[in-house]
């Protein structure tokens, strides 16, 4: 008896190499989109717990504030700097964080009470409600309004 071969058939390693093709490609796909997400979900969301407030001292004025990391990723504090805009609409520059209860680095979740100086302004220069702009040296930024007593 004759054998007929089948005409359009696939050989098995085709097959095979297919298969392992789209295994792969399912693997970089899913890669890739585990690895943005977990970037883009990590991120820093500082919130102004009270109301931060403005204080005449012999030096100049300090800025009391108490900020809360409601992000997924730590926050240092160290070395940030606020600015303030004045009556003339220029910004005044608070430097030297100083933790009144708590660290610099906040954990997600934490908060932290701070006072920021700045020297030879007055209480004067500021008005109520004047905006304020926290900028952290990694890049971070967040806005808000501050209160004079």
């Amino acid at each position: 008896m004759m054998e007929t071969r089948r005409l359009g058939a696939m050989p098995p390693i085709v097959t095979v190499i297919i298969v392992v093709a789209s295994v792969v490609a399912a693997a970089l796909a899913a890669y890739f989109i585990y690895s943005t997400t977990a970037r883009g979900v990590r991120q820093v969301s500082l919130t102004v717990v009270g109301q931060p407030t403005l204080y005449a001292t012999r030096t100049g004025v300090e800025l009391r504030v108490t900020f809360k990391n409601d992000g997924t990723a730590d926050v240092d504090l160290t070395g940030s700097v606020i600015y303030v805009q004045n009556k003339t609409k220029a910004a005044v520059e608070f430097r030297d964080p100083t933790p009144l209860a708590g660290s610099l680095k906040l954990a997600p979740g934490d908060s932290v009470a701070l006072k920021y100086t700045a020297s030879g302004a007055t209480l004067d220069d500021f008005p109520d409600g004047a905006l304020a702009t926290l900028q952290t040296k990694d890049g971070y930024q967040t806005s808000f309004a501050v209160a004079k007593p």
